[in-house]
């Protein structure tokens, strides 16, 4: 396990944590307790990348696929949605510049395409409430919040989750923590217990399908639960542990880090928000 750093920062005045935990947080605290602050505390927004903008444009042509008739449901009817609802995608201020990649394009294209090589979307029973479902709970006092890409009832009680990226190999586990989370989410909010997880590898053309062990999805909750008590004492203590690694290299604070970057200054600190702001990086407003 990679070692930790407390490092001591300026929070924001009346700093608090979202009133939500989400998955991603929950994903990106284990990764590094002070990317989560800067994220989610000092509310400075991570600018999108290739693959994320790739992913919500295949995210988004599969759901409106799903949502068609069965018939309906054909690959020659799934590009015409890519071909209409990708361009309309990329206007936004934050993906325009994503406009002429045609590398993501040739991805995202990829990936519906072999949507229809993994199952048959023509012969799946989903209904539409079944597709990008709110989950929303409280495990233990902590208010949880997810978006589940697809649950299907068809003898088995199924949460699907798509994944643009590339085969995940041994770290496949690590991936199934999210829709086993959202397993126990479903038990507490509609009484359902979920049969089966699967993960939809579109680009690697590859499905990750597993029976739920519960005790794996209680484990979530417990996860969850200390994420937040960690974070609150965080707060209260204005220190967050850094967690220095291979993934250091990956992250946009990464110049603004004391833990790995020399003479950083402190985070929340006039001189690493203004240097937050010369590497192009704004904050969320409320």
């Amino acid at each position: 396990m990679t070692k930790s750093l407390r490092v001591d920062v300026i929070q924001p005045e009346g700093a608090s944590l979202p009133p939500r935990v989400s998955y991603s947080q929950l994903s990106k605290y284990n990764q590094c307790g002070l990317r989560y602050y800067f994220n989610y505390v000092a509310s400075w927004t991570e600018p999108q990348t290739s693959s994320l903008v790739g992913g919500n444009i295949a995210h988004d042509v599969i759901e409106r696929l799903y949502r068609l008739p069965n018939e309906e449901r054909t690959l020659e009817r799934a590009l015409e949605l890519l071909r209409e609802h990708g361009p309309r995608l990329l206007k936004s201020p934050e993906c325009a510049k994503f406009a002429n990649d045609n590398a993501m394009k040739a991805n995202v294209k990829e990936a519906v395409e072999n949507l229809f090589k993994l199952e048959s979307p023509s012969e799946l029973v989903v209904e539409p409430e079944h597709l990008e479902m709110e989950l929303e709970v409280e495990i233990d006092g902590v208010k949880f919040f997810g978006k589940v890409d697809r649950f299907t009832v068809d003898g088995v009680n199924r949460v699907t989750d798509y994944k643009t990226g590339k085969n995940p190999g041994r770290y496949v586990d690590d991936k199934l923590k999210q829709p086993y989370l959202y397993a126990l989410a479903f038990k507490m909010q509609h009484d359902i217990d979920v049969d089966e997880v699967e993960l939809i590898f579109l680009n690697a053309k590859h499905i990750e399908k597993r029976p739920v062990d519960f005790a794996i999805a209680e484990a979530m909750g417990v996860s969850l639960v200390r994420m937040r008590a960690d974070s609150e004492l965080s707060v209260t203590a204005s220190a967050w542990d850094a967690r220095p690694g291979k993934l250091c290299s990956y992250c946009v604070f990464e110049a603004v880090c004391p833990a790995v970057t020399t003479g950083a200054a402190k985070p929340g600190s006039i001189e690493s928000d203004n240097a937050l702001i010369q590497l192009g990086l704004t904050r969320r407003s409320y």
